[in-house]
Parts: C-alpha cells; structure tokens; sequence
C-alpha cells in the first residue's frame, strides 16, 4: 500500500514590512496558526516595488509572482497607499480566498479582519471626559483605515456632547515619532488652547510627548496624552502611556482562522477584534512606575534585540560600501549577503519582453543544509516562481518562514528572491525593519550603476546639444549682421546707383551734342563738371560700402573663430551697433556709447559682439515691446582693479520673479514667439568663463533695466 504523502498548505501574505510593531506582531500571529496546520507561510515582501518602482507599462506582471503556489491570501494593508489596488484585485481574480487585514469595509469583494478601532477610540474619549477634558485634540493620518476609524470614534463621541472643534485635528504624513515630535513643537509655536490629545497609535503619542517635554509641558500635568496599540515602549515610557491595546498578535491569529475557514467552504465577511484600554500614568490615572518592576522577560527581550542588531551590523558592516563599487551583476552576486540568515536562497531575473514581463531566469540557488549551490540558468513562468523541484524537499522547520522579494528600481525591472528563514522572535520589537536599510542602499546602488553606466553617453549628448544650442546663438547673431549688413549697404549703394545712372544720362547728351555738331565749349565744362560731382558722389558711396562690408566682415570672422586679438572697443562696438542699426531704428531707440577712443582690448573681439549683440536683441525685443521710443546707454569705465562697463535701457523692466530667473538657461518670456531663453545665459558664460569677470543685472518693473558687468584690467591693452 503507497501512502500518499499530504500536500502541506500553502497561505501567502502580502505586507510592504515584514517586522516592526504592527506588521512583525500580525505575521507572528498568522504564523501561529499556519504552522499549527503544517503549512507552509509565503511573505512576499513588496518594498522595493513600492519603494523604488516607476509607473511604467507591464508594472501589474510583476503581482503574478508565485500566484501558483498558494492556497490562499492573506493581505495586510494600511490604507489607499500602502498597496496598489491593482496588486489587491489581482490576487482577488485568482478565485483563491482572500482576508484583508487593516483595510476599509466594502472596498474589495473580499474578508476582511479588522481592529475595533472606531468603538477603541470611543473608549479612549470616555475616559478622557471622564477626568474632565472638554478641549482634546486628535492626531493621525488620514491615509490609515484604522486611524480614520478612530477619528470617527472620536468625533461622534465628541459631537454627543457638543465638543468637537475641527481645529484642533491634526493630520501627519506618517504615523512614526519624529513626526508626532515635530508637530508639538508647532503646536507649542502656535499656542496650546486643549488640555488632551488622542494619539491614533503610540509612535505618534511617545514623539508628542518627546516634542512637549522640550517645550517644557509636562505630561500629565499640563496635556493628558494617550496612544493607541500599547507598544512595549509606551509601558516603559515616563510618564508610562495610557493606551488602547491593539491586539496585533490576536489580529493575525483572527486573519489565519478566518482564511482556513474560508479554504474549508465557509462564507465569512467581517471579523472585528475588539480592544481594551491599559491605564498608565501619561492621562493623569494613578500607576506604578514600571522601572521599579522590571521582569526577566523584560531584560530578555531587550537583551534579544541588542544582540541581533549586533549582528546585523557585523554581517553587514561592509557590504553599503561596497555596493557603491560594483557592477550590477557583481551587485546581484552578493544580494544572498543581503538576506538574513537562511537555510535555501533563490534568485531570478526578469525576462522584459516589449515592457512586459512574463518569465524569470532561475540564476542561483543555494541550499545551505545539503550544501549545494546551482547556477545554470533555468527558466520558469513568473506564477511558478520558484520552481517547486528547486525548493527543500526536506520538511521545514516550525519556525520557518519563506519570504520573497522582488528586486526593482527606478529605472528597472530587475528580478525576484526568495529565501527560506526563521520567523524572527522578536519582529514585533522593532520600530523599524532593520533590513530595510540595505534593501535601500542596495535600490539606490543598482540605480546609481545604471546612470553611471550612460553618463559618458549622457554628458556626450549633452556637450553635442549645447556646442549646438551655443552654434544656434551664434547664426543668430550672424542673422542680426547679415541683416544689419543689407540695411547699411542699401543706401550707399542706392546713391552709387542713381550717381551712375546720372553719369550715364550725361555720357549720352555729350554724345548726342557731339554727334550733331552741337557740342559748344561751355556745355563740354557744364558736363564734364556733373559727370565729376557724379563719379566723386559713387566713389563716396562705394568707399562707404566698403567699409560696411569690411566691418561686418571682420565681426562676422571674429564670430566663428576663437583667437584673440587686440582691438579697439569704441570702433568695434560702433560696427556692432551698427549691425543691428535697422531693427533698433524701427523701434525708434537711440543708442550712446560712452568710451574713450584710445581703450583696447585684449580678447576674442566675437565673444564681446556676442554679448552686446544679445543685450542689444533682448532690449529690443523685450525692454521695448510695445513702447514707441527709446534710449540705450553704454557706459566704458576703469574703477580701481575692474574695467566697469553700465549697459542700461529705460524699457519695460522686470517683474522680481523674472529678474530673479533671467540668467537661468532656457528661461524666456517669449515661449513660442522665437525666444530661445540662453541670450543672457552666453552673456554670462562668456563673461564669467572667457573673460574670468562678472555680470549683474538690477530691474524694475516700468523702469528700465541695467547689466554692470566687472572685466579684470588684465584684459586692457596697453
């Protein structure tokens, strides 16, 4: 007769924490019960998903993990943004019976297990009315169902009675002490007018009275306070906290029945735990002090948790820093160093198929108890992960637990883990998860690898877009030239046209005179004098163009080369004034410059156009925009150790919260309207970075605006 050997039970629980107070407490207590049964308990830990993840395309693929091997769920969550609904509903499809833990009545189609907080929290008021508080104010988060609940509890009781004030409820971001000390101090600023506050659990109660005792408020005696969860660190608080206890342990225990029962065929819906209040000293009641009466179990206990974070940071001491040296798969090598101490240890990456992921690659698997270690790849659907004829097939110990973790980041997907471990017998101590710290630097170290790796092709992209952007700049100072160019000539050139067509009409009476034997002395002086007043008035005009085109010229070449040279700086600026001489007479603007003839630099005679042309374009397209007439001054003067050059305008001016950007790059007024927003941010650059000086701008708004730029004298020649 063959035996056929029994399929242990397979419960899963999802949970973002595996240890602190709340979260350690519910999983030891559904441990209880699993193991009572000889099952087998899955904790699939969703913190790095939650922690590092992007909103990208195929993100759901990764709630199908294992969905295989369990026989039923379990969910604990704290509210809307602990998990996401689409993980919940997910694992609702799968038909598998589902308990949710510290979620809201009537969000799923599922069972849900749940503290009494609502009937709790009318507790804690009766009492606190009971010692003649009418003024209590009321600290949680609204992103907790439990806490929302006991905000209900508190307000109704407090609408019975005709107290409740709305002012005096705080809502914190987290439900952890440093925030509950903070807003003692802003409550303590503002001006206490209570004389008792409701905490919504007992983190938030210990940093209040942290926070108020700085303030020099004493707990009872000024504020009662009393928290929510009795925690082992509000017994051993002083003033020792009056709480409501939570019966975390019992909750777990609750969701572990309610999910058998469910398996068995039984139609269950809403399990409350009900709550019962501790009193202490901290809400004004007469208690001994617990330092008087410390147990061994006390002492044990404490004497646990020093000796595991001692070990932690033994194992551990070493491995943040060296995660910030590695390559990712030199990373992915040592995340087994990562883990807590197991017995069996499985990784596998994702295999991403167009965004989504479908398949994981098996990559290592170690097993510490028959001391094998397999690294050939394997592959398997993600619902399979792990692979069940990878897994012991020894029987696990009582106290074993098998937890898997997905492995994400910002930017990546990157794979799943799972080991097997002890349950840890003081996971319900913590404040804190301890292994959360490496889960985060091994996130940020993955992440950090990944930019590493683009940043050469980053900065190159980089240095490529702006050596263009700078390019574009420059045509548009050349585009200013070309059109400064065209203005200058058209009349020079207009002249020389009209003054040979003058010389033509006077060749050709000549000819005609000549030709009729009419040509008498006096007209022969008459016209040969035009024809010189005519050909003196083109060459007139000619030279003048000329000297256009060989300026323009000349800033055109100083515009594309990089060589420096010495110049003189009132002729060179005149020629860039002049560059931009139509778009400044169209606008009616009048412009002075102030320097004396003989002032010569030594520099890139471009990068100086460049700077004037942009304060000259940017006056007027923006100082100007809209305003008839105007006048532009520039002003050349040597102050002690500078060269201090003034350029103002009296346009429009700037608002403060322009002036305060106007240097930032990409910063424009004129989106859409041809403002690339880098004129003022190359002025800058090339006067910080090429002429080692530097720029400052003073605005207001309808009242003009000024540049005073500070050049070394070094860059004066002499």
């Amino acid at each position: 007769m063959i035996i056929m050997k029994k399929k242990p039970l397979n419960i899963g629980v999802v949970t973002r924490y595996v240890e602190n107070f709340y979260f350690g407490s519910i999983i030891k207590g559904i441990h209880n019960v699993v193991k009572q049964e000889k099952g087998r308990l899955f904790i699939f830990n969703t913190y790095m998903i939650d922690r590092f993840r992007m909103d990208v395309e195929g993100e759901e693929d990764y709630y199908s993990f294992s969905f295989n091997h369990i026989d039923g769920w379990i969910i604990i969550s704290l509210g809307a943004s602990d998990l996401k609904p689409e993980y919940i509903n997910k694992i609702i499809s799968t038909g598998k019976p589902v308990v949710m833990v510290g979620h809201r009545e009537n969000t799923y189609n599922c069972t849900i297990v749940i503290d009494d907080s609502y009937n709790g929290a009318r507790n804690v008021m009766e009492h606190l009315l009971s010692h003649g508080h009418k003024r209590i104010a009321y600290v949680g988060t609204s992103e907790i169902y439990d806490m929302v609940e006991r905000h209900s509890g508190y307000k109704e009781i407090l609408d019975e009675h005709g107290l409740y004030d709305e002012s005096i409820v705080y809502d914190v971001e987290l439900p952890m002490p440093e925030f509950g000390e903070k807003l003692a101090t802003d409550m303590i600023k503002k001006g206490i007018d209570f004389t008792a506050i409701f905490a919504a659990n007992d983190y938030l109660a210990i940093g209040l009275i942290k926070g108020l005792k700085k303030g020099n408020i004493n707990v009872p005696e000024d504020i009662a306070v009393i928290g929510y969860d009795n925690t082992d660190k509000g017994e051993l608080l002083k003033p020792a906290l009056t709480s409501m206890d939570q019966n975390t342990f019992e909750i777990g225990r609750g969701a572990g029945k309610t999910l058998l029962r469910l398996i068995s065929g039984e139609k269950l819906k809403v399990k409350k735990v009900k709550s019962k209040l501790v009193v202490r000293e901290s809400c004004g009641c007469q208690f001994k002090p617990v330092d008087t009466e410390i147990t061994n179990d006390v002492l044990e206990q404490k004497n646990s948790m020093i000796e595991r974070l001692e070990d932690a940071l033994y194992k551990n001491a070493g491995i943040g820093a060296k995660l910030f040296t590695l390559s990712v798969s030199d990373i992915l090598k040592i995340i087994p160093q990562i883990t807590d101490e197991y017995k069996w240890f499985c990784f596998g990456l994702f295999q991403e198929n167009n965004g989504s992921i479908r398949k994981v690659t098996i990559q290592t698997v170690v097993d510490r108890v028959r001391k094998t270690t397999i690294n050939e790849s394997i592959e398997c659907n993600l619902e399979d992960f792990p692979l069940l004829e990878l897994m012991p097939d020894y029987e696990l110990d009582q106290d074993d637990i098998i937890l898997i973790f997905p492995v994400a980041t910002g930017k990546k997907k990157v794979g799943i883990m799972s080991y097997i471990r002890k349950i840890n017998k003081d996971a319900n101590l913590f404040v804190y998860e301890m292994d959360i710290v490496l889960y985060n630097l091994l996130g940020i170290a993955i992440d950090r690898n990944l930019a590493m790796s683009n940043l050469k092709e980053t900065l190159e992209s980089l240095k490529n877009t702006q050596e263009q952007l700078v390019e574009s700049e420059k045509m548009a100072s050349l585009s200013n030239l070309v059109t400064g160019v065209a203005h200058e000539i058209n009349n020079p050139i207009g002249v020389g046209i009209t003054a040979t067509t003058y010389v033509e009409n006077i060749t050709h009476q000549l000819k005609d005179l000549f030709e009729t034997n009419k040509l008498k002395k006096s007209e022969l002086v008459k016209l040969v004098e035009k024809n010189n007043e005519s050909v003196k008035i083109l060459l007139m005009n000619l030279q003048k163009a000329s000297n256009v085109i060989k300026s323009f010229k000349q800033i055109a070449v100083d515009n594309t080369t990089e060589e420096k040279r010495v110049f003189k700086v009132k002729e060179y600026l005149n020629d860039v004034i002049l560059s931009v001489s139509l778009k400044l007479k169209m606008k009616g603007i009048k412009v002075n410059l102030q320097c004396k003839d003989n002032l010569q630099l030594y520099c890139n005679p471009g990068e100086l156009s460049q700077v004037f042309t942009n304060l000259l374009v940017n006056s007027i397209r923006y100082g100007y925009n809209g305003i008839g007439k105007g006048e532009i001054n520039i002003k050349f003067e040597k102050k002690e150790e500078s060269l201090v050059i003034v350029y103002s305008d009296d346009g429009k001016g700037m608002e403060k919260e322009v002036l305060d950007k106007s240097f930032e790059p990409f910063f424009t007024t004129e989106k859409g309207n041809g403002g690339s927003g880098l004129g003022l941010t190359i002025i800058k650059n090339i006067i910080e970075q090429k002429f080692d000086g530097t720029i400052e701008c003073e605005s207001e708004y309808n009242k003009g605006t000024t540049f005073i730029i500070y050049l070394p004298l070094s860059l004066v020649a002499k």
